[in-house]
């Protein structure tokens, strides 16, 4: 499978379940790319669009401790989608990806509830009227600088849309 990109940090989540996952994303890889690539769109968009689909397979979508104590009260966090039974949270990240990537990967490492986590970026986009390959930086950044923040997740995926 070509798309989307990804890029396997670490991983102990079944091939078949991720499988899952990223054919829900190819789906909707139009709508998807559509968006990433239109200027000032936000991530809500997408999760809207894989919302039905990834609800199909169990997951639940904008999730906050009203829903599941992922987090310590009176935290306010909300995770953009978790499946209960596999523990597995997926964040969608549009812009701002330097400071919204750490703040993912923070909250998937603060919730005891989180095993396995998948943070989503654009494959590329336009910063200060230049490209960027955000896919790749994003994959490196997070492959340079976890090496200890990883002990409590069984997996770390970097998705690209």
């Amino acid at each position: 499978m070509n798309y989307p990109y990804y890029y396997i940090v670490k991983n102990k989540l079944t091939q078949p379940v991720l499988n899952d996952i990223f054919t829900a994303i190819a789906e909707h890889r139009e709508y998807i790319e559509m968006i990433r690539d239109t200027k000032h769109e936000k991530s809500k968009k997408i999760e809207l669009t894989l919302a039905p689909t990834l609800k199909g397979l169990g997951f639940c979508h904008s999730v906050t401790n009203k829903q599941f104590p992922l987090f310590k009260p009176p935290s306010q966090f909300e995770v953009d989608f978790y499946h209960p039974d596999k523990k597995i949270a997926i964040e969608i990240e549009r812009s701002n990806l330097y400071t919204k990537v750490w703040l993912a990967l923070y909250k998937m490492l603060e919730s005891s509830l989180v095993s396995h986590g998948i943070i989503c970026v654009p494959i590329r986009r336009i910063v200060r009227n230049a490209p960027e390959n955000s896919f790749e930086l994003t994959a490196k950044r997070i492959r340079d600088n976890t090496e200890n923040l990883l002990s409590h997740l069984d997996s770390l995926i970097v998705l690209g849309y």
